[in-house]
């Protein structure tokens, strides 16, 4: 029975078709590395021409070398490897407009990090609902009160302003945007829908919602300088003992200046030309010596150093900048108020539907108030009594330069005081610690010297009187004969010689005669060569008998 018929049906021409390129139905399953021909443009007259299989005998041919495990084959040796689209994830990104510059694009990714997680959506409700994750992030809100946030460019604004919508119209929230707002990147919407939108009260807001975080770490900065500042003026207005030091330092200065030089009073800052006053010696200063005087002669003014010695951590303290901080906080809550009564926070009608800024700054400034009223009776304070304190030492409250040093004139004084106790103190240790040290080695000597030089004791084993009298003759007459003993020594030679029949004779003398050589001396005259001088003959062979 014949079967279907399969292919072919169709009129066939006598000629070879032209051949077409047309992709077996066979494929691999998986993309392949591919062979880049140099192809032939007219194959008809080439070799090429005998092999132009039709379209069924080229699907043939593929299903013999599929049977035959040939296509298998190529696709596991010759597989491409799958190459990753850098930047593939974020292509859809790319789509999206952006209308904003690419700087503050970037401080977006930068400052908003913390949300990178989390939807657009979410991260603008967290922002108008002034949520605490928002409020309490100090990174976030020092972005949010950037210029770049409260001041809209012009040129972004006209593009932002079909995708936005007026919060100050009436009907507002029912009201369509031009354009969707999801053709944004993520940057662009945030900054759409809060820094744009709200631009009629955002820099109002931002400063607003800051002053919540941060009025009452500032005021107990503030309020804590001030304080120390009026602390340290009054310890330098009733330390007795520093003003008796300056008067000592005035009485000696003067003692020592000629008469054309007398002063009734000096500025502080001539105390730090105490310590360029050297010594004959070069070793101590005029500070030392007031300082020994102070410790020696008036220990009662000497506790000066511990009761003013808060300037020396107020010094750090700029007096001025103190002033204008404390002002700046003052103001900042006296324009925050003004605000909420009567300027861009005064209408919530306005505001975002769902902006919480007006609950959230209500609940705060009472407290603020508060703190705003007290910090100026501190600063008031401060300054009367700095003033006070810098005409009571005789220096110009008026100077700028005068109101930055006063403090680090007397942490100078001061520092340099203690630096000139130590060295005292260290070198009159080392002082007292040489003389005991030489009176125990005179001790010693003097020990060593009765203990060489005892003589009889008594029956109490004690030393009588006349006993160390006569010690003391026999030393004196041992020192006087101790140069004598070379001459007994010469004299007990030459009677050596003289035995032994001889003595020598220097040259240019004459030989004395056997019998005279024979001739034994008599004590007088032997005792007068022993005693001659070198010059004399006799001195010649002694010292040649040497």
């Amino acid at each position: 029975m014949p079967g279907a018929r399969k292919g072919g049906f169709l009129p066939q021409s006598n000629f070879a078709p032209v051949p077409t390129l047309s992709m077996p139905f066979i494929r691999p399953k998986k993309k392949l590395k591919a062979l880049h021909w140099e192809k032939v443009d007219a194959p008809q007259v080439t070799v090429w021409a005998a092999h132009t299989p039709t379209h069924a005998s080229k699907e043939e041919k593929y299903m013999e070398l599929s049977r035959k495990g040939v296509l298998d084959e190529v696709e596991k040796l010759f597989m491409a490897k799958e190459i990753k689209k850098i930047g593939g994830s974020s292509a859809k990104k790319e789509e999206k407009k952006q209308l904003i510059s690419n700087d503050l694009r970037k401080t977006f990714h930068i400052s908003l990090a913390k949300f990178s997680q989390i939807s657009t959506e979410e991260v603008i409700r967290m922002i108008i609902h002034c949520d605490r994750e928002v409020i309490a992030n100090e990174t976030v809100m020092n972005f949010l009160q950037k210029d770049d946030m409260c001041v809209i460019p012009d040129n972004t604004a006209k593009l932002l302003a079909p995708y936005s919508k007026d919060w100050t119209g009436s009907d507002a929230l029912k009201a369509e945007t031009e354009l969707d707002p999801n053709e944004l990147t993520r940057e662009d919407q945030i900054y759409l829908h809060t820094a744009f939108e709200l631009r009629h009260y955002w820099k109002s807001r931002i400063r607003a919602l800051l002053l919540t975080r941060t009025f009452e770490p500032e005021y107990d900065e503030i309020s804590g300088h001030l304080k120390e500042i009026v602390k340290v003026s009054e310890a330098l207005r009733d330390s007795v003992a520093l003003m008796n030091v300056l008067g000592l330092i005035l009485d000696i200065g003067n003692y020592m200046n000629d008469s054309n030089k007398q002063a009734t009073g000096f500025k502080l800052s001539s105390l730090s030309r105490l310590g360029m006053v050297k010594d004959d010696k070069n070793e101590s200063t005029f500070a030392d010596l007031v300082e020994r005087i102070v410790r020696n002669q008036y220990p009662e003014w000497d506790h000066f150093s511990d009761d003013i010695g808060g300037v020396v951590a107020a010094q750090k303290l700029n007096v001025e900048q103190l002033k204008l901080d404390a002002k700046r906080y003052i103001d900042n809550i006296k324009n925050v108020q003004a605000s909420l009564d009567s300027g861009n926070l005064s209408d919530p009608k306005k505001f975002h539907p769902q902006d919480r800024v007006s609950q959230v700054v209500h609940r705060s400034m009472k407290d603020a108030r508060r703190k705003a009223e007290q910090m100026q009776l501190y600063l008031d304070e401060m300054t009367r009594t700095y003033d006070d304190i810098m005409i009571f030492y005789g220096e110009d409250s008026t100077d700028e330069n005068a109101r930055r040093d006063f403090f680090a004139k007397l942490a100078s004084f001061v520092t340099e005081w203690k630096k000139s106790k130590e060295k005292n103190v260290a070198v009159e240790d080392t002082r007292r610690r040489n003389e005991a040290s030489l009176a125990r080695k005179r001790a010693a000597n003097i020990n060593a010297v009765h203990v060489a030089a005892a003589g009889p004791t008594g029956t109490d084993g004690t030393m009588s009187p006349s006993s160390t009298g006569a010690m003391d003759t026999l030393l004196e007459k041992l020192r006087a004969a101790a140069p004598q003993a070379r001459d007994q020594r010469d004299r007990r030679r030459r009677a050596r010689l003289k035995d032994r029949h001889e003595v020598r004779v220097a040259s240019g003398q004459q030989m004395p005669e056997m019998a005279e050589l024979a001739k034994p001396d008599t004590p007088q005259e032997e005792s007068e060569k022993g005693l001659l001088s070198p010059q004399s003959t006799t001195g010649g062979e002694a010292s040649l008998d040497r």
